[in-house]
């Protein structure tokens, strides 16, 4: 009995990876902004765990981008997987001047997974079966 995941469910991975990565990105540190503000203190430092979740994100697009990649056919969608996530690793590594380069590659990797995901779930349909 094979115990393979399907192909889309990396895709879907992908797709809420990156979509949970950009909240993380958006929403997180306006978040601590307003605590800040509300409880009157000054400092803006945030929490040891935040930045090691960005980790987390890039090992799970990892997997997906890993997998994704090597279910389809189309050179186009892999090499655009893996620049993609290759961004999302520098913006990461560099996150004080590149933060602006995650939102881009977050961004290309919901696309990318879509695309594929769709090519993947029309396949069947557009073959006659």
């Amino acid at each position: 009995m094979n115990k393979e995941i399907p192909a889309p469910q990396y895709d879907k991975a992908g797709i809420a990876s990156a979509m949970l990565c950009t909240i993380h990105c958006l929403v997180v540190p306006v978040l601590f902004i307003l605590k800040s503000y509300w409880t009157g203190h000054s400092s803006l430092q945030l929490p040891w765990w935040y930045e090691k979740v960005d980790y987390l994100f890039l090992v799970i697009s990892f997997i997906a981008v890993y997998h994704s990649a090597g279910h389809t056919p189309v050179k186009a969608i892999k090499i655009s997987l893996w620049i993609f996530w290759l961004a999302l690793a520098i913006a990461l590594m560099a996150h004080e001047t590149l933060h602006w380069l995650a939102y881009i590659a977050s961004t290309g990797l919901i696309a990318t997974h879509f695309v594929n995901l769709r090519r993947l779930t029309r396949a069947p349909k557009l073959s006659g079966q």
